[in-house]
């Protein structure tokens, strides 16, 4: 394969993503730290010492590259909307300067979308996937008493960004409560999320192949279902197949997530996380983006 791939961060995600990629002689350029992971298997090939959400840098990485891909969402899609879009400046042998595209998988927007858990939720409603009642709010006193009275403690309350792994999220078992919430998750934008009541945590891994969002059951392609065991909100054991779970309900885990993922711009590969609840529902509970080497060609 000709076309090179550069991308943002290079920690254990990306690591796996050189390891598959140096069989087939995929060139990689890798935007990170000084021999991070994915840089110390990919040896062979220049990389970029540097932050991956530096503007600069990531300029710098598109200039050399034909296709940008991330390892997690936490990236500055204020940039790859501009690279994707626009374009940036770059000089030839001849010292002429252009401006080259240079295409973002997966695309700036569902990047953005789901770096905000928030608008994530709205747009999964919108597009009829179930998910768990959420609330923007302005963080008062006042106003996580009134949620909790009008929908039930406990509740949930969580950062809209930069949130993972148990991190920026606060469960408010009752209204003594809350003013240490707000304590722990000061200056953040918040929002409070109805109690998910569920007794499995169930996994989906989707693959979209497509960049329109209207062709998802053309584009799309779900594994089978697994369930996550989580210690300390890390996922500690994954069971494969998922213990339990008919027929039926792997067919819905998968549709959902399917749906979920077709509602999306771009390609790419993306892990969706399910509640299967006390009632046998399902319901999403967040998507992350994974990498898209099998994509590429």
């Amino acid at each position: 394969m000709d076309r090179k791939i550069g991308l943002l961060g290079g920690g254990q995600l990306g690591q796996m993503l050189c390891e598959a990629a140096n069989p087939l002689g995929i060139n990689i350029i890798i935007l990170d730290t000084e021999k991070s992971p994915a840089k110390q298997v990919n040896a062979k090939h220049p990389h970029i010492d540097g932050s991956f959400v530096d503007p600069e840098k990531i300029r710098e990485l598109a200039r050399q590259v034909d296709i940008l891909t991330v390892e997690i969402e936490h990236v500055d899609t204020n940039v790859l909307e501009e690279i994707a879009e626009k374009g940036v400046e770059v000089t030839g042998s001849d010292g002429k300067k252009s401006v080259k595209k240079v295409e973002v998988q997966p695309s700036w927007r569902t990047l953005r979308m789901i770096q905000d858990k928030f608008l994530q939720k709205g747009h999964l409603a919108e597009n009829g996937v179930p998910t768990a009642f959420s609330k923007a709010l302005e963080a008062t006193e006042e106003e996580l008493q009134a949620f909790g009275s009008e929908y039930g403690f406990p509740y949930m309350l969580k950062a809209r960004k930069d949130a993972y792994d148990g991190r920026g999220n606060y469960p408010i078992k009752s209204a003594s409560e809350i003013k240490d919430a707000l304590e722990v998750l000061n200056g953040r934008s918040l929002y409070a999320e109805k109690w998910a009541s569920f007794k499995k945590e169930l996994a989906v891994m989707v693959v979209k192949t497509s960049d329109d969002p209207q062709q998802h059951k053309k584009s799309t392609i779900a594994y089978p279902a697994v369930e996550t065991v989580h210690e300390d909100s890390i996922c500690k054991l994954v069971y494969v197949p998922a213990r339990g779970i008919s027929q039926d309900l792997q067919q819905k885990a998968q549709d959902i997530a399917r749906a979920a993922v077709g509602s999306l711009w771009g390609k790419g590969v993306f892990g969706v996380e399910l509640f299967l609840m006390d009632d046998d529902t399902l319901i999403l509970n967040e998507i992350a983006v994974r990498l898209i080497l099998p994509l590429i060609s």
